[in-house]
């Protein structure tokens, strides 16, 4: 029962790993995006 437990547990936790990155990754970006704009820039 436990190791059904912590397998179900690490299959799980993926979904929220992934989550975190990309709203970090968007996050990122946006600020990026953002201070570009105030100083007149490309991003690129």
């Amino acid at each position: 029962m436990t190791s059904t437990f912590a397998y179900g547990l690490y299959i799980l936790i993926w979904p929220v790993i992934t989550l975190a990155v990309l709203v970090l990754i968007c996050t990122a970006t946006y600020r990026d995006i953002k201070r570009a704009k105030n100083n007149n820039e490309h991003i690129v």
